[in-house]
């Protein structure tokens, strides 16, 4: 009788079987679509997530770009101090060459400076009237010398390299009434200045 019974309940178990499979049919599809929105959302976030990543690395770019050309302009200036300090160093120099003045004693000087040391004599240094040539002063300076040929051409060569401005426009020899063999020259030219 046992077996019958229980051959009885198998279709209400059966029945019961069903009604489980169906909810755990429904419990899936509930979980599958969990899944689902789950997922998506998870989508979503990741898009938003890579879109923010993409504007952080345009605006790392910008930085990057900013900031090389930040560079080049920082090396640029520096370029522009090491001219200013050279065209200063320049100014310098050309105000040696070109002084505001004639500033007569400096030329006298610097004219005895490169004489030769002996058997050479300095005669005269005459100054004459200054005049405009080419936008700045030029004041004539006749030097009277005697010496040896040697001594003379060295002189010239001096006077020719000094660091002020002076242009050798004539020179005239001839031989010493003095002391022979030693020569006389006359030496022309002009030294310049910016005012007179």
């Amino acid at each position: 009788m046992k077996l019958t019974g229980e051959i009885k309940k198998i279709p209400a178990y059966l029945m019961t079987n069903k009604i489980v499979v169906v909810i755990l049919m429904v419990f899936v599809f509930i979980y599958l679509i969990n899944q689902d929105i789950f997922l998506s959302a998870v989508d979503k976030r990741i898009t938003a997530k890579n879109t923010a990543i993409l504007k952080l690395k345009g605006r790392i770019n910008t930085i990057k770009k900013t900031t090389e050309s930040l560079s080049w302009e920082k090396n640029s200036l520096y370029d522009l101090k090491n001219q200013i300090v050279k065209l200063r160093l320049k100014l310098k120099n050309e105000e040696i060459m070109l002084p505001k003045t004639f500033m007569i004693a400096d030329l006298i000087k610097n004219i005895a400076l490169n004489k030769p040391a002996d058997n050479f004599v300095i005669e005269n240094i005459n100054f004459g009237k200054p005049v405009k040539y080419a936008g700045v002063m030029a004041l004539p300076v006749n030097i009277s010398i005697t010496g040896g040929f040697n001594k003379t051409i060295e002189f010239i060569k001096n006077i020719n390299s000094m660091k002020r401005i002076f242009t050798i426009n004539y020179v005239s020899i001839k031989a010493s009434k003095k002391s022979f063999p030693d020569i006389k020259a006359d030496i022309k030219g002009f030294v310049f200045s910016m005012n007179g």
